[in-house]
């Protein structure tokens, strides 16, 4: 439980929010009264942090009022008792401020989420005026979005659960084979076939390759959709392709590639490659296609 000390230095600093619940007073008379309670604690529980409740202070204000209903920590309890699952129980005391009586109800949160457990549904009239009345059933999730108690949202329940949504990602992998033409002097030409393979569930849409040679003397020409843009890419021998369709598994898609001129002892060609899709990571990393790769 917090301290005198903390217990001041909250009520001077702090504003109501997702931890912290300001009340004037804590009046449990009623069955509406006590649903309304039960909410509250199951609402701050579900922050999955330490939560308070100080009673004893102006809503809006933080003035000092002093509380005109004295609890226990048993009572309280009680009252909790088979309202949650999983169970919740709290810590309460009351401190002297300045002069004024507090309490404070210390909720934790570290089995959250919290549901209401109740048999069917719980409460009735309000002792604050009798014509109101305040329930809660079963099954209902609870939690304190900025200042206010309510029910939660999908949202709010994955935050509980720390889900992180992550969407659907395709997995594009890149393939070749080479062939490649007896040298003619001090160079060779070589004709290299590209492929692409989407091993797993979901269609890759929008497909874009983006391949720079980093060792070759020039691009002789390009096949099938493969464009030369090297002329936009500070003359450093590049090639591009995109796709309108999905690749989907199981397909092995040939894409046709490019040829190049290459001098004649090279073993291999060095190049970086970028391959992304709409529904997919950047991949972008080295690429080395072997010239003893021959057919």
């Amino acid at each position: 439980m917090i301290s005198i000390n903390k217990i001041k230095q909250i009520i001077e600093k702090e504003d109501e929010g997702p931890t912290l619940d300001y009340k004037e007073d804590l009046s449990l008379e009623t069955d509406g009264d006590k649903a309304q309670f039960v909410k509250d604690v199951i609402s701050l529980a579900n922050s999955g942090q330490t939560a308070h409740i100080i009673t004893g202070i102006e809503d809006g204000t933080r003035k000092l009022m002093g509380i005109k209903t004295h609890h226990k920590a048993e009572q309280l309890n009680e009252i909790l008792k088979d309202k949650s699952d999983p169970p919740l129980r709290i810590e309460y005391v009351e401190r002297n401020i300045m002069g004024h009586p507090i309490g404070v109800v210390e909720i934790s949160g570290e089995n959250s989420p919290y549901i209401v457990a109740v048999h069917d549904r719980f409460g009735g009239p309000l002792s604050s005026d009798s014509t109101k009345q305040f329930w809660i059933e079963r099954g209902t999730v609870f939690v304190r979005n900025f200042n206010m108690n309510e029910g939660a949202s999908r949202v709010d329940v994955d935050k509980m659960y720390k889900v992180k949504y992550v969407a659907l990602q395709a997995d594009l992998q890149l393939y070749h084979e080479v062939s490649v033409k007896p040298s003619e002097g001090q160079t060779k030409e070589v004709n290299i076939s590209f492929f692409l393979k989407n091993p797993g569930e979901v269609p890759a849409t929008n497909t874009y390759i983006w391949i720079r040679f980093a060792n070759i003397i020039k691009i002789v020409k390009c096949t099938g959709d493969w464009s030369d843009i090297s002329n936009i890419n500070e003359n450093i021998p590049t090639i591009e392709i995109m796709y309108k369709y999905p690749v989907i598994r199981p397909i092995n898609m040939r894409c046709k590639g490019v040829v190049l001129k290459v001098n004649s002892d090279d073993e291999q060609i060095v190049s970086r490659v970028i391959m992304g899709a709409m529904n997919m990571r950047t991949k972008d990393g080295p690429y080395i296609i072997s010239l003893k790769e021959q057919t």
